[in-house]
């Protein structure tokens, strides 16, 4: 897994994908899913999906958009 990470820091292509694309939109719809289950009545695990796997996606979605930023200005 290290090794894989270490890997995809070097492309720049993928961490715009990661960063631009895949974790925001996994982010929304994730705290989409969790909207409505709080309306459908299931709180608990509706306020569970907005508050941890959003931040996750989010957060990531932040590290990969650095990552690329430190990697464009290397090159």
């Amino acid at each position: 897994m290290k090794k894989y990470i270490g890997e995809l820091k070097q492309h720049p292509e993928a961490l715009f994908i990661l960063g631009y694309m895949l974790f925001p939109l996994l982010a929304l719809v994730v705290a989409v899913l969790g909207f409505f289950m709080v309306l459908g009545g299931y709180k608990i695990f509706g306020l569970i999906l907005l508050l941890v796997p959003t931040q996750i996606f989010i957060f990531a979605a932040m590290w990969a958009i650095k990552n690329r930023k430190l990697l464009i200005e290397k090159k």
